[in-house]
């Protein structure tokens, strides 16, 4: 079977200003700077899509303002320099203060566009990917739709407002965080001072299961089931079990017989105190439970609707009716996407989502 080929058309600016939005606080180490790592998102791409050359992957800024070599952008995509400024004599009659560099308005809206257009008619992909969450490109989508191409959208931030909603009715969506991995720690040398220091400095193994389980608490407010922390960390099981073993939780069943966790500070008077777990929070630890496990185990290469209708049923006991509803409210919380079935996203973003459908 022939490779598909994917066009990617990025925004930059979009991307950038409003990653770095959505990532403000959270203590990155790049600064004021979000992480953008475009090797990975290619690699991504490839992937799950298809084949992503260089020169079809166009990415639209004025590069005067944004670092071209950020995240390596230089190295794996054709760059348009989109200099949006207005030539000195129209600024001159515009501008009500000196100095001012006026810029035009929708700049690398239309070049990204124009781009777009150029491509298709010269070297049309299977599969066109757009990396904008603006308006304007809503348009382009339908269009491109209609022409019988496939059209995916890449944002930023599906719950920003800079992000068209009928975008993220209309069309698959590739989240650019899901599409960076998580750099891996240095490994230092096996003896010696040096190393002796690096160990010191390594990070926390269980770190990770510590904060989402803090984070849980602070916004759900109520017992933690097991089988939603599993469900939500890579390797779930295996971490919990080791957190417990290293004395950083508790594991306990609360009232309503479900099997829950909890941080071992949270202990009162040096006892634990099972709490309730709500209703809709059980619901959501043994749904995702499920969709980790069908995801692991129980589907084909290439999974569609039906298969995961089937999966669901059978794991869960459903009737085609439960099953098909079920399918539906995953859907609608984005913990699956059609243009991409066989990875679902369980993460803090779709359990709120799926909270509020219930």
């Amino acid at each position: 079977m022939t490779e598909r080929r994917v066009a990617l058309f990025l925004d930059f600016e979009n991307l950038y200003t409003t990653l770095k939005n959505r990532t403000a606080g959270q203590g990155s180490p790049y600064g004021f700077s979000p992480r953008m790592d475009f090797e990975q998102l290619v690699d991504y791409i490839e992937t799950h899509y298809g084949r992503l050359a260089r020169e079809d992957f166009i990415a639209v800024a004025n590069f005067s303002h944004y670092n071209a070599q950020l995240g390596a952008l230089n190295r794996v995509a054709t760059l348009i320099d989109a200099q949006s400024f207005l030539a000195p004599k129209v600024r001159k009659r515009r501008q009500r203060s000196p100095g001012k560099r006026w810029v035009i308005r929708d700049f690398a809206d239309m070049r990204l566009a124009f781009e777009i257009g150029r491509h298709v008619a010269t070297r049309p992909a299977d599969i066109y990917i757009l990396g904008s969450g603006d308006e304007a490109f809503t348009a382009i989508g339908r269009t491109l739709r209609d022409q019988g191409f496939e059209v995916i959208f890449l944002v930023a931030d599906q719950d920003s407002r800079s992000t068209d909603a009928n975008i993220l009715s209309e069309f698959p969506i590739i989240d650019f965080l899901e599409t960076q991995r998580e750099e891996p720690s240095p490994s230092p040398s096996e003896s010696g001072p040096q190393a002796e220091a690096a160990r010191e400095e390594e990070p926390d193994p269980h770190a990770q299961t510590v904060e989402l389980l803090k984070r849980l608490r602070r916004q759900l407010r109520t017992g933690i089931p097991v089988d939603l922390l599993a469900a939500l960390l890579p390797q779930g099981e295996t971490r919990i079990q080791k957190a417990h073993g290293a004395g950083l939780v508790d594991l306990w069943e609360s009232p309503e017989g479900i099997p829950c966790v909890s941080l071992r500070s949270e202990r009162l008077y040096g006892q634990v105190h099972p709490l309730s777990v709500r209703e809709d929070v059980a619901e959501a630890a043994r749904v995702f439970r499920a969709v980790s496990h069908i995801a692991r185990q129980s589907l084909p290469p290439r999974p569609d609707r039906a298969a995961w209708r089937r999966a669901l049923r059978q794991h869960l006991g459903l009737s085609n009716r439960q099953a098909k509803a079920l399918l539906a409210r995953l859907l609608s919380a984005r913990v699956l996407q059609d243009a991409d079935l066989a990875h679902p996203r369980l993460n803090l973003d779709t359990l709120q989502r799926w909270l509020k459908t219930s």
